[in-house]
């Protein structure tokens, strides 16, 4: 994940030497004006500025980052306060433009990029407000420990609510477990299904009633904010990033292509847990009970694939080769460099070695998430990642580089240009590499996948096992992305009312997934996922997935690749290099059509999942093989489904079947809506 500190789709970061008060005598004071000089002025004022405001925010995050003191956190958020400040001093200047006089296209566009994101439009309170709310939301879920899974003694302690003391009774354990990394690794490793449940369950019930109020209020403020940068709702102002106008159908459309392949997927999947946990537990033809898929959230299911494929691994094991090759994290980088060397583009600047965190060392105290960050100078960009030896690792360190890959290619554009022209490019580019490096064909000819069978022949089942694995982590997060986004625009488009099993219709109708047990009006399931509460689009990861694909065949296609397009490595093409080269020198500077159309000579300007199914295309004549005696391919869903987020009680507040059937045809009808809008 790229840590590029953005000036227009977000808050601004930055740090500002003296009182707030000093930034107005900066040229950033409200005015009205058509003056096309004025504007040229403005930008190239701002452009200067912001990026050595950037440059301080930057330095200020990654002391936090690598050194997580209160001290650190505190300055820190000191920034980010001037910086809030700061960005709406900078919206209300560019704002007073009258852009329909201004004849220079690139003018108006770059006035654009300030314009029409953030919230800034809200004024002062509100904006603090709003600020403030999304910090409370973010805090509670930061904050969220869990009580350790003791049977049915534990199920009872967590399910009361009464019980407030964070001891277990009977126990020596403390309710400490944090999301990261305790409850997600038993998400991960567990396969005992009450235990399974128990931690669904209980973060569910710590990070989303504490907060659903909260939201509420972060729902209307979001869509005054929107109305008043001229959208209809948050919804709306949020799609306005990805340059279509049809984008709300674009999205639709392409997972239709992909939808018989995830249902094939889907079905494969389930068999394996049938095996695993019974029939009792997953029904042979329905939708899976959301908490046996490997991951918190059930967005990607490669966790589960020693559960559902069948019989033992015949992939060689790459990470004991690493070791026993003796590469170390600095050798992993290395190997990187020399990758993106191969195909043209730079080494890494001396300033990336001497500064970068590439493995954790004694003194840390900080996150170890992987990411690669742009200090904004067009000198220093870093990597920061505990990196261990394995195979993951190896492939992540060719991630973050081509990250840095991209922030040195578009370092000579404008400040507001230094970025992908939406929020999806970056991690697509960063997949695509990984694809190349990652698959079978690279490793074999870096000599960490010793073989006698020939990785060329896609049909072998190194293939499909690679193959498998891949789909397990990218279609079932792409049905997640669609479901979470939808909702999200559903509540800011509709409101809240009803919206825990809206959430719920979603998952069931793109993922296939239901939850363990029955979710009522007091639940808030959506504010168990970070980016919701934290107010961060999340539709850019399923137009990443798509648009990885697109730039993998792309760069296959300019290296004569010949054979199984999952087969391909661009290993050493300077053609391939060329091209990537291109596109990342853009930046923002064109539109998302616009580079699309760059990089694939002409040829589309528009998204594509042609390349993605073609990618897979072995594994679904695979998985149609398998699941031929299955009695569904996909999920049927049944009355008790949809009880399960459709809870109506009569006058005596028990379920009745006439209360349940009038719910069940209610969910079907407004199932139907949903078809139709969404």
């Amino acid at each position: 994940m790229g840590a590029r500190i953005l000036l227009t789709f977000g808050v601004i970061h930055v740090i500002f030497n003296g009182v707030i008060s000093q930034i107005s005598d900066l040229r950033y004071t409200e005015t009205t004006n058509d003056n096309l000089g004025d504007a040229i002025q403005f930008l190239r004022d701002f452009d200067r500025e912001a990026a050595e405001m950037c440059n301080r925010v930057a330095s200020g995050e990654w002391k936090y980052a690598t050194n997580s003191t209160e001290y650190n956190k505190r300055r820190m958020r000191e920034q980010q306060n001037l910086a809030s400040k700061f960005e709406c001093l900078s919206w209300r200047r560019a704002a007073s433009f009258d852009s329909s006089t201004i004849v220079d296209s690139g003018i108006r566009r770059q006035l654009g990029r300030i314009v029409q994101p953030g919230r800034c439009g809200l004024g002062e309170d509100k904006y603090a407000e709003i600020t403030h709310v999304i910090s409370l939301m973010k805090d509670n879920y930061n904050n969220a420990k869990l009580c350790p899974f003791h049977g049915p003694l534990a199920t009872a302690v967590a399910s009361d609510s009464s019980k407030s003391s964070n001891y277990v009774t009977g126990y020596t354990a403390y309710c400490d477990l944090k999301l990261e990394p305790d409850i997600a690794q038993i998400m991960e490793t567990s396969r005992i299904e009450p235990e399974l449940r128990h931690y669904w369950s209980a973060w569910r019930e710590k990070t989303g009633p504490p907060v659903k109020n909260t939201f509420m209020r972060y729902l209307d403020l979001a869509n005054q904010a929107a109305e008043r940068h001229g959208f209809s709702d948050a919804g709306e102002q949020m799609r306005s990033i990805y340059d279509d106008s049809d984008f709300f159908f674009t999205v639709n459309d392409l997972w239709t292509r992909v939808q018989p392949l995830y249902k094939q997927l889907v079905t494969f999947v389930r068999k394996g847990l049938v095996r695993q946990y019974g029939e009792h537990v997953v029904r042979r033809d329905g939708p899976i009970p959301a908490h046996l898929l490997g991951n918190m959230w059930a967005q990607n299911w490669h966790n589960v694939l020693d559960i559902v494929k069948p019989g033992p691994s015949e992939t060689p094991d790459v990470t004991g080769e690493l070791v026993r090759q003796g590469y170390t994290p600095l050798k992993i980088f290395q190997t990187a460099e020399e990758f993106f060397t191969s195909i043209g583009l730079p080494p890494m600047a001396p300033e990336f070695w001497r500064n970068s965190m590439l493995q954790r060392s004694n003194e840390m105290f900080g996150h170890c998430t992987a990411s690669a960050w742009d200090f904004c100078n067009k000198v220093d960009f870093r990597i920061k990642q505990c990196t261990q030896v394995n195979l993951e690792d190896f492939i992540n360190a060719h991630h973050e580089m081509t990250h840095v890959q991209y922030y040195m290619q578009y370092t000579n554009q404008p400040f507001l240009y230094r970025e992908g022209p939406n929020p999806a490019f970056h991690e697509a580019i960063a997949n695509s590499i990984s694809l190349s490096v990652g698959g079978p064909t690279h490793l074999q000819k870096l000599g960490l996948l010793n073989t006698a069978v020939s990785v060329l022949n896609g049909n072998t089942m190194v293939n499909i096992e690679y193959l498998l694995n891949i789909a397990l982590d990218k279609l079932p997060f792409m049905a997640f992305s669609l479901a979470l986004e939808k909702w999200r625009w559903y509540v800011f488009e509709k409101g809240p009312v009803g919206m825990n099993a809206r959430w719920w219709e979603l998952r069931l109708r793109y993922q296939g997934i239901i939850p363990p047990m029955g979710r009522g009006f007091e639940h808030f399931d959506a504010g168990a996922k970070y980016h919701v509460i934290s107010d961060q689009d999340y539709i850019k990861y399923f137009v990443a997935t798509v648009l990885q694909f697109q730039v993998y065949s792309e760069l296959c296609q300019a290296s004569h690749h010949v054979g199984p397009l999952h087969t391909c490595d661009f290993y050493r093409s300077r053609e391939a290099g060329r091209i990537l080269g291109d596109v990342m020198q853009q930046g923002a500077s064109l539109t998302s059509s616009q580079l699309i159309k760059v990089l694939t000579r002409g040829k589309t300007s528009r998204l594509s999942v042609e390349p993605l199914l073609d990618f897979f295309r072995p594994l679904e004549a695979w998985l149609e093989l398998k699941n031929r005696d299955e009695p569904v391919i996909g999920w049927s869903s049944k009355m008790e489904d949809i009880a399960l987020f459709q809870p109506f009680v009569d006058r005596n507040g028990r379920n009745s079947a006439e209360s349940l059937t009038f719910g069940v045809l209610t969910c079907i009808v407004m199932s139907v809506w949903l078809y139709i809008r969404f």
